[in-house]
This record gives structure tokens, C-alpha cells and sequence, in this order.
């Protein structure tokens, strides 16, 4: 299923939208739905649903910028290691998807100019 982006205006195109999985227990099937002004979403996709997941990842940027260049020193300068230590933190304390916590460092290198790639942020 692809996600209208024109409805989640001020979020940026990079920021990923993800349809959270959702399971009813019951004999008789059952669609997890989401209603906000008369529309219908799948979990995790209302407008509502990502704005608020955009703040939350964007305040983690914010914190990780400064968190990443007081580690930095603990990493003996390797900022590649720094990023990937964050990233791997991220994932563990589960705080937001997999791929949000990817767009979280991949700010955080960009706001501080570290270079990054995919194969930076995988141990």
C-alpha cells in the first residue's frame, strides 16, 4: 500500500511512513483502521499518527547532536563507530520504528557533517 504524502503536510519526503502491523483476536476477520476527519488509515499512517512520530524523531535528532559529539571522544574520533553505537542504542530501546531510527542518525550525521552510508550504521 502506498502512502498519500500530500496529506502529511511539514513532513518532510525522507521521513518514513510505515503502516504499523495490528492483530484483533476473534473468529471472524477483522481490519485495524484508523479514523480522522471522516478518512480511514492504517495504523501508524493518519495524519495525526505521523506528526506525532515526526516530533519525537525530530527531538531525538536534536538530543543526538550533542550526545554524539560528547561520545565521539569515547569512540577515539571514529565518528562512523559513534553513529553506529547510537543507531544499534536506538533499535534496542525500541522508542520509534527500525527505519525512523535510521532517519534519526542519518540527520544527526547530517547536522553535524559526518559522512554516513548504509554500511555505516550495520556493525
Amino acid at each position: 500500500m502506498s502512502i498519500d504524502r500530500s496529506i502529511h503536510s511539514g513532513i518532510p519526503a525522507d521521513f518514513p511512513i510505515v503502516a504499523i502491523p495490528f492483530a484483533l483476536s476473534g473468529a471472524h476477520a477483522k481490519m485495524s483502521l484508523i479514523e480522522e476527519n471522516g478518512k480511514f488509515y492504517a495504523p501508524g499512517t493518519s495524519p495525526s499518527e505521523v506528526a506525532t512520530a515526526f516530533e519525537v524523531c525530530e527531538d531525538l535528532v536534536v538530543q543526538m547532536v550533542p550526545y554524539c559529539e560528547r561520545k565521539l571522544a569515547a569512540f577515539q574520533g571514529d565518528q562512523e563507530a559513534t553513529l553506529r553505537a547510537v543507531f544499534q542504542s536506538l533499535l534496542s530501546k525500541k522508542w520509534c520504528t527500525d527505519l525512523q531510527s535510521e532517519w534519526i542518525v542519518r540527520k544527526t550525521a547530517e547536522r553535524l557533517g559526518w559522512p554516513i552510508s548504509q554500511s555505516n550504521l550495520m556493525p
